[in-house]
């Protein structure tokens, strides 16, 4: 079966689809009897990694002497048996999208979360047009819709196509570097990801440690919010610390990738992920991997999960509720912590490392496949 992934990814400015794609295109070619390649759909997407898997670039092909794309690529990828667009509103998609049809070739289109309210509402006329333009057209003839959590698929609603429902994963870190919840002092809680302040919830995440200052610091609690900046949102964030005079207990630090994102997850006692809206969020896959308990949202689309598995708490988007659970992780015993990290590694061991996932999803491929087939 040979799978030919679509995605904007970039190198040179990271984010989560990039993370995300390169590890399940890696883990599906890892499969036998499957080739998985990724076709490079940005302008911008800097230096390529060195990757076990064919990774092409639309930007540098486009059409040659041998056609249009895909027929340009290299076999076996000229003509997939599958492709899957990942992300929304990528007009080359669209163009590609007409191609596939014509030669016979399904597709799939996975959104990452861009088909939900939430993200057609930012820049809402520009996505409508995009709409009108190419995308609704590129939903109409797409084999099925793939969504990363059952919550992203009932939030983004009904639009005709099947639905597959296939999520992110993870590599777990070693024994020997996992986190140990509960048992230092002073007790730090992080969050890790992205500074986009309401998709995120950060001002209620900021507003409910205002609320709960008193208790957090009788506890010493530290409180980290790691990430890169978005549209300004770190000086937003520092001048609201400095009003509110949160300096001792929150702090703002940037981005971090490699072994200063290991030693943070090590130093945490708890991941706090408050958003208000999701896919998959792979931050706290990474944060359950290392052994962390979890505070999450129902938005994050992982909560149920979290409290089924007993990897962690599930609260509100809502700074009382919020400052109230704070309260309540720091006065929790350490042993609660402990037990709740180890029962979140040995769900992501069971059931969310990346070749367990990718297994999964190309069981799914495959039964698209057939069904196209015989319809």
């Amino acid at each position: 079966m040979i799978v030919l992934h679509a995605a904007p990814v970039s190198w040179r400015y990271p984010n989560g689809v990039t993370e995300v794609v390169t590890a399940s295109v890696a883990a599906q070619n890892a499969i036998p009897g499957y080739r998985a390649g990724l076709l490079i759909t940005s302008r911008e997407f800097g230096s390529i990694p060195v990757v076990g898997f064919p990774i092409f670039s639309a930007r540098d092909g486009g059409r040659t002497s041998s056609g249009p794309l895909p027929m340009w690529l290299p076999q076996p990828f000229q003509r997939p048996d599958l492709v899957v667009f990942h992300s929304t509103f990528v007009p080359l998609h669209g163009a590609l999208a007409s191609r596939l049809r014509g030669l016979g070739i399904p597709y799939v289109i996975c959104p990452h979360g861009g088909m939900a309210p939430e993200a057609l509402h930012q820049k809402a006329w520009k996505k409508w047009l995009g709409r009108v333009w190419f995308f609704d057209d590129l939903v109409r003839h797409a084999v099925a819709i793939q969504y990363l959590s059952h919550g992203e698929a009932e939030k983004s609603g009904d639009w005709g196509r099947p639905v597959i429902i296939a999520g992110n994963g993870v590599h777990p870190p070693r024994e020997c570097d996992l986190a140990t919840p509960g048992r230092q002092s002073p007790r730090r809680f992080l969050f890790l990801g992205r500074l986009h302040i309401h998709h995120k919830g950060l001002d209620v995440l900021l507003e409910a440690c205002r609320r709960a200052r008193d208790v957090l610091t009788a506890h010493h609690v530290q409180i980290s919010f790691v990430g890169p900046d978005v549209d300004g949102s770190r000086q937003t964030l520092q001048e609201r610390i400095r009003e509110w005079k949160l300096d001792p207990l929150v702090h703002l630090r940037d981005a971090v990738v490699g072994g200063e994102k290991r030693r943070l997850f090590q130093s945490a006692d708890v991941f706090v992920h408050p958003s208000r809206t999701e896919g998959h969020p792979t931050a706290v896959l990474e944060a359950l991997s290392f052994g962390l308990p979890v505070l999450v949202t129902p938005e994050t689309n992982v909560a149920e999960a979290v409290a089924a598995n007993r990897a962690g708490w599930i609260t509100e988007c809502d700074a009382d509720t919020l400052a109230h659970d704070l309260r309540r992780l720091a006065e929790m015993p350490g042993t609660m912590l402990a037990e709740a990290g180890r029962a979140g590694r040995e769900w992501v061991l069971r059931e969310l490392t990346w070749d367990r996932v990718a297994a999964r999803t190309v069981r799914k491929y495959r039964n698209l496949l057939q069904l196209a087939r015989a319809a």
